[in-house]
């Protein structure tokens, strides 16, 4: 993995040809995703609000236009972002279908039920003011098994109800939000007081079973890489 942009909030690396990585420092390490497609790139989570300039001048590094913003979640240090880069690019964000009226502003992610402990944290969130992104103007619903270029929209509802991972068969890839998380090579189901429903997240991570994927790209911490990295998953889910 190769360094190609670092300042003292962020770092850009590049993962392989056409995949790069953007993580911020603060305030907890925040990934999000560039991929490349024929016509440009696409932005795989938004971050904070305040990131936008640092995943601008990642795009403008690459001398490519970003096409299209895909959302896991609308949680807001996936979709924090995304306002701005969309007002700013033109790009349209991509949300599941359940969950685009967060990122429109016109719901709230505390009103969904769940784990009491993760919606007491969401209402917290929702008095503070900070629960909810930026609403995003152009926003596209996605469903499961939509294709947006060469990524596949697989629907993994349980930390949010409209979590969704994103299957990448060029890059042997499974983007997958904040269902996993990794930390000094070893690999997580995402925190339980930030998960509404993790009976089924542990039902959707079975979903990936089928795809041979050799690295997991979540929304915090690095790249988990493994030959055969949903074997880790289906193992760490069974075990759990």
């Amino acid at each position: 993995m190769n360094i190609i942009q670092r300042s003292l909030g962020h770092v850009v690396r590049q993962i392989q040809p056409g995949l790069w990585q953007i993580t911020f420092h603060f305030p907890a390490s925040t990934n999000c995703w560039l991929w490349q497609e024929p016509d440009g790139l696409t932005l795989i989570d938004a971050a904070h609000p305040w990131n936008a300039a640092a995943i601008l001048a990642a795009v403008q590094l690459l001398g490519q236009p970003l096409r299209r913003i895909v959302i896991t979640h609308a949680h807001p240090d996936h979709a924090g972002a995304a306002a701005e880069l969309s007002e700013r690019t033109g790009a349209v964000a991509h949300v599941h279908e359940s969950e685009k009226d967060i990122l429109a502003g016109r719901a709230c992610m505390a009103d969904a039920p769940g784990f009491w402990p993760c919606r007491a944290i969401l209402k917290t969130g929702r008095w503070l003011g900070v629960v909810n992104p930026p609403p995003v103007e152009r926003i596209t619903a996605l469903v499961d098994g939509q294709e947006i270029g060469r990524l596949v929209v697989v629907h993994t509802p349980g930390h949010t109800p409209g979590s969704i991972s994103l299957w990448c068969r060029p890059a042997q890839a499974i983007f997958c939000g904040d269902n996993l998380v990794s930390s000094f090579d070893i690999l997580h189901l995402g925190l339980p007081w930030f998960t509404l429903d993790a009976e089924t997240r542990a039902q959707s991570l079975e979903r990936y079973a089928p795809l041979p994927a050799s690295l997991l790209l979540s929304g915090h911490g690095p790249v988990y890489r493994r030959e055969n990295a949903v074997a880790e998953v289906l193992r760490l889910i069974r075990h759990n």
